[in-house]
C-alpha cells in the first residue's frame, strides 16, 4: 500500500489528502458527534481517497464499460443521478446555513417556540441547554412575549423535555406565565403543530432551535401557514457540516412526505 502510495502522480496525492481531511471533519474526534451525517461524511472522505488510490483502475473500467451500449446508459444515468443529487445537497446546505443566522427584523414580543431535544436524567442536555440559553435571551429582550415549551419524553428521559425547559427557564428568572408547556410532541412537525394550537389564532412565530434545525422547522412550518422567524442556538463550527449533511436526508424525508 505504501509503495502504491508513492507511485500516485501529485495530483492523486492532493486528492487522496483531501478525502482524508473530508473523512477527518467527520469524525467523532473532531466534531464530537456521531449521527447519520457523520456516517455519510466519512463514506465521502474514504470514497474520495479510494478513488485517488485506484483512479487508473477505476478509469479503465469505466472505459470498458463505455464500450458497450448499456455500459453508456449506467454511466449516463449514474451522472445524471449524481448531478441532481450533488445540486439538491448544495442548494439545502446553503439554505440551513442561511437560515442558521438570526433574523434581524423579528417584530417585538412575537410568539416564540422552543424546540426541545435530549434531557440526560432531569436535566437539559448539551444541545438543549444551548435552546434554553437563547430562548431566555430571547424573552429578556421581548419581556412581553409568550413561548411555547415543545417536547415529550423519551425511553431514557426522566422527565419532559418542557418540563427540564420550563424548570431552567423558571429557575433563571422567566414567570411561569410567560411559559406554556407541550408535552406530547416526539417530532419536530409535531412540535409546530400542537404548538401553534396552544398559541390560537396566530400567523407568524420566532422558532428557537439550533441553527442547522432551522430550515427544515420552516418548511414545517409553512405547510401549517405559520410564518416563521429564526433565532438560533449555535451548534459548534466543527459540529456545524456533520449536522448540515444530515440535514440533506431530513429535509428531504419532509419534502416527498406530508
Amino acid at each position: 500500500m505504501l509503495k502504491r502510495l508513492k507511485q500516485l502522480s501529485i495530483s492523486q496525492k492532493i486528492l487522496a489528502i483531501l478525502g482524508l481531511l473530508i473523512f477527518l471533519l467527520f469524525s467523532p474526534l473532531v466534531s464530537f458527534i456521531f449521527n447519520f451525517g457523520s456516517v455519510v461524511g466519512m463514506v465521502i472522505g474514504l470514497a474520495v481517497m479510494l478513488a485517488s488510490v485506484f483512479s487508473d483502475k477505476i478509469k479503465s473500467v469505466l472505459k470498458n464499460t463505455w464500450s458497450k451500449k448499456l455500459g453508456k446508459v449506467i454511466i449516463c444515468t449514474v451522472c445524471v443521478i449524481a448531478l441532481v443529487a450533488v445540486c439538491y445537497c448544495s442548494i439545502v446546505s446553503v439554505k440551513v446555513l442561511t437560515y442558521s443566522n438570526n433574523d434581524s427584523n423579528i417584530p417585538q414580543n412575537t410568539p416564540a417556540i422552543l424546540l426541545g431535544c435530549k434531557v440526560d436524567g432531569n436535566n437539559p442536555g448539551k444541545m438543549l441547554a444551548k435552546r434554553i440559553n437563547a430562548a431566555y435571551d430571547y424573552l429578556t429582550e421581548n419581556p412581553d412575549a409568550v413561548c411555547v415549551l415543545s417536547g415529550g419524553q423519551g425511553r431514557d428521559e426522566k422527565i419532559t423535555e418542557a418540563q427540564a425547559m420550563y424548570n431552567t427557564l423558571t429557575g433563571k428568572g422567566i414567570s411561569a406565565d410567560r411559559l406554556i408547556i407541550e408535552d406530547k410532541s416526539t417530532n419536530t412537525k409535531e412540535n409546530i403543530t400542537n404548538s401553534k394550537a396552544l398559541l390560537g389564532d396566530i400567523d407568524e412565530a420566532v422558532i428557537i432551535t439550533t441553527d442547522f434545525h432551522q430550515y427544515r422547522t420552516s418548511i414545517i412550518a409553512g405547510r401549517n401557514g405559520l410564518k416563521t422567524y429564526s433565532y438560533s442556538s449555535k451548534s459548534g463550527i466543527f459540529s456545524l457540516p456533520t449536522n448540515v449533511v444530515r440535514e440533506w436526508f431530513s429535509v428531504f424525508k419532509v419534502l416527498v412526505t406530508n
